[in-house]
């Protein structure tokens, strides 16, 4: 009885066995990929029906063919590019266990995917006694390298389409710079024909708005931090004579006198810098030879040398007031930035080119950074010197101090207002 229920389960195990095998046959057969089971000499052992609808042959008669003979049926090339790819990557499936490449097949006329896997056998307790040995699985991407080819084809016209209306655009860019310039040529023929007096009405006003954004610019920089420092601490001393636990407010106060003192003394600074009397009664030099001893007197930690060539004659207005306003903000950028020790300040003049330099052996600073931008005037120096017709050049790096270089060609200063000192 024992016997003949033993012989019944494994009917029934044998049952189900057949099942599953019959249902992952049919799985396989539904795959769109061609799978083949390999054994260890590289023998189609089991395929699926998809080497049927491939037109390469049936699921009997390609049994104990090689990959390569099963796409490459009779083929005789010893250079065959299928039969070399597949000889590569067996060779290497042993040690990496998986290997994968792509093919345009052109006798199969497809692009196909080729997947090698070893095979794990799970019903033999020793696998090398096992004919199962790997599987190789082939997709086709025919399509997909396809669609692939036409994006690209269709990237490569958008790019040529670009590149085209690029040229169109530029050419288009450069007729339109033309026209403009052109314009601005008419315009200033037509503002040189214009009345004196409109001319120098213009100017004026002009030069009385730059004027007033200079002094607002100086009593924001120089003024303003100092009356915001004073508030907070009148209003701290408010919060400590209101309160005795947080302190006497005497030595709070004491600082804040000699806040408003230091700001007495900018408000005077800026009173002096706003237009020097030499500057309009004698010239731009001796504006300069003035304020240089001024300013030396004012800085002794710094010795100031002076190489002025040139005559209060050789300079004219509005390059004078350029000039002078350069040498101004320079030397006040090397009392407050380069901690130098000395300083030289050079006019001359070859020919009809005029030159300044002005030079210090401070800390000097990184001209690849954005300096220009972080309040030392520089900004300002560059617009006014090349309004005026100037070349402007800066040489500094740091530790090695700094140097500024004007150029100008005297026959073509441009006539303009006076500049704005931006604020340092």
């Amino acid at each position: 009885m024992v016997s003949r229920s033993v012989t019944s389960g494994l009917k029934n195990q044998h049952a189900a066995i057949a099942r599953a095998k019959q249902e992952w046959e049919c799985i396989a057969d539904a795959l769109p990929q061609l799978i083949c089971l390999l054994s260890k000499e590289g023998q189609v052992i089991r395929t699926n029906l998809v080497v049927e609808r491939w037109s390469i042959g049936n699921v009997r008669n390609v049994l104990g063919l090689s990959v390569h003979d099963l796409f490459h049926r009779n083929c005789g090339s010893t250079d065959c590019y299928l039969r070399a790819a597949l000889a590569l990557a067996w060779q290497k499936l042993p040690q990496t266990g998986a290997g994968e490449f792509a093919i345009v097949d052109g006798l199969l006329h497809k692009v196909l995917n080729i997947k090698f896997r070893l095979l794990p056998d799970l019903t033999d307790a020793n696998p090398s006694t096992s004919s199962n040995f790997a599987i190789v699985i082939a997709t086709d991407v025919t399509e997909l390298h396809a669609a692939n080819e036409g994006q690209r084809v269709l990237n490569e016209e958008l790019e040529m389409r670009v590149r085209n209306r690029t040229a169109e655009l530029s050419n288009a860019v450069r007729k339109l710079k033309a026209e403009v310039t052109r314009r601005e040529l008419a315009e200033t023929s037509l503002r040189t024909s214009r009345n004196e007096l409109c001319i120098l009405s213009e100017q004026l006003m002009k030069a009385q708005e730059n004027e007033r954004k200079r002094i607002a610019a100086d009593l924001h920089d120089a003024v303003g931090q100092s009356l915001s420092a004073i508030k907070y601490s009148l209003e701290r001393a408010l919060q400590m004579l209101a309160s005795p636990k947080l302190g006497s407010p005497i030595k709070l106060l004491n600082k804040t006198v000699e806040h408003v003192q230091d700001t007495i003394e900018e408000v005077r600074l800026i009173s002096e810098n706003l237009r020097p009397a030499l500057l309009d009664g004698l010239g731009a030099v001796s504006a300069i030879r003035w304020f240089c001893r001024e300013w030396g007197d004012v800085f002794s930690g710094v010795a100031v040398e002076m190489n002025l060539h040139v005559t209060d004659a050789d300079i004219q207005e509005p390059l004078g007031t350029t000039l002078f306003r350069t040498v101004q903000e320079s030397l006040t950028n090397v009392a407050r930035h380069s901690k130098a020790t000395r300083a030289v300040v050079s006019v001359s003049r070859e020919a009809n080119q005029l030159c300044v330099e002005i030079a210090d052996n401070g800390t000097g600073f990184d001209t690849a950074g954005n300096m220009l931008l972080r309040g030392h005037g520089l900004r300002g120096m560059r617009e006014r010197v090349t309004s005026t017709g100037g070349n402007f050049s800066l040489n500094s790096s740091p530790g090695a101090g700094t140097r500024l270089t004007l150029l100008w060609s005297l026959p073509s200063i441009a006539i303009s207002e006076d500049i704005a000192l931006c604020g340092i």
